[in-house]
């Protein structure tokens, strides 16, 4: 039902300029209700609420050098006014738009080819009626939001022939990659029990890999090295193979300390291992264009203990120009 919907049209429709912008960039959004409950976990009272279905799409002043997607997992009512030190803005002010999109499940994986395919033609549909279609389409997320950013990606290297989008760089802030290591990571902070949120993490990410991917790593590897956008224990990464010629920047801030001291997890347990050897593998088979940027401190709130498991470790305007370069632009600098 949900990813019928996610094709359907919406309900709610509303258009209007940035306030604050510029006097042509403009926000589009289109969202259906919630419907429903996920399961994440065998437990009747192991449920969360379904999220609104829809998007915010974000044109700059002027035609558009590329448009950077964003598959989110619920709807942020600051797309429609992004603050001056976002993202959006910094991408909007380099002539590049911006397009979140939420599939109504708040914790998608994305685990299905099937839903993947779904996603990419609700995008083309979007590109052509707002007229973006032909330019170049990037993709961009935090944490799951990283992983479904490159299983799209992955998918487009695959099926490109069947869609028209034109596929381009994709960015990643500390997302996790290989789900075999994902899955033992997440059983020992359910074994440790020292922390509740990681412990209860634990539980409900083994939960969704069991149900969808056929039980543990040990009962269905196959099935975990065809979904993990990369995976260390199978050649060349695995999925990793159709990225040599993608352009990928992985960020991330491994603060080992925080994370011995607020979670009691270990350097195994941190998605900086996947984001490192991922473009490790890409530099090493030939991708020059894959980058891991690493950071210190450079989260908000650091000083007062913030997890570094945040977007705010990204140097937005780089990242806006970055994606202009990739787009082979030369839009303003926004400032």
């Amino acid at each position: 039902m949900r990813r019928a919907a996610l094709v359907a049209a919406g309900v709610a429709l509303a258009s209007a300029c940035i306030a604050g912008a510029g006097a042509g960039q403009q926000v589009k959004e289109e969202w259906q209700p919630a419907e429903g409950y996920l399961r994440i976990g065998p437990e009747p009272e192991r449920r969360i609420p379904m999220s609104e279905t829809g998007y915010a799409l974000l044109t700059p002043e002027g035609p558009a050098v590329g448009i950077v997607v964003f598959v989110d997992s619920r709807r942020d009512p600051g797309w429609a006014e992004p603050d001056e030190d976002s993202f959006d803005r910094a991408a909007l002010g380099r002539g590049l738009a911006v397009l979140h999109l939420t599939t109504g499940d708040p914790l998608d994986f994305l685990f299905e080819e099937s839903d993947v395919r779904l996603l990419v033609d609700r995008l083309e549909e979007l590109l052509e009626s707002n007229r973006l279609d032909g330019v170049p389409v990037h993709f961009a997320g935090l944490s799951l939001g990283g992983t479904r950013a490159l299983r799209v990606r992955i998918y487009l290297e695959t099926h490109g022939a069947e869609h028209r989008v034109r596929p381009g760089a994709t960015a990643v802030v500390d997302a996790p990659l290989d789900m075999e290591r994902l899955w033992r990571s997440e059983g020992q902070a359910v074994v440790r029990n020292s922390n509740p949120a990681a412990a209860d993490e634990g539980r409900w990410v083994r939960y969704l890999l069991r149900e969808h991917l056929g039980g543990s790593p040990e009962q269905a590897r196959e099935r975990y090295v065809a979904y993990s956008p990369y995976s260390y224990s199978a050649p060349g990464g695995g999925n990793a193979v159709h990225l040599l010629k993608v352009p990928v920047s992985a960020y991330h801030e491994p603060d080992i300390d925080w994370w011995i001291e607020n979670r009691r997890k270990s350097y195994y347990d941190m998605n900086s291992l996947d984001l490192a050897a991922l473009v490790a593998e890409l530099r090493a088979s030939g991708n020059p264009r894959a980058r891991l940027i690493t950071t210190r401190d450079a989260r908000e709130g650091f000083e007062s203990g913030s997890t570094p498991h945040t977007w705010t470790i990204v140097d937005n305007r780089d990242l806006a120009d970055w994606f202009v370069e990739m787009s082979g632009g030369v839009r303003g600098d926004g400032e």
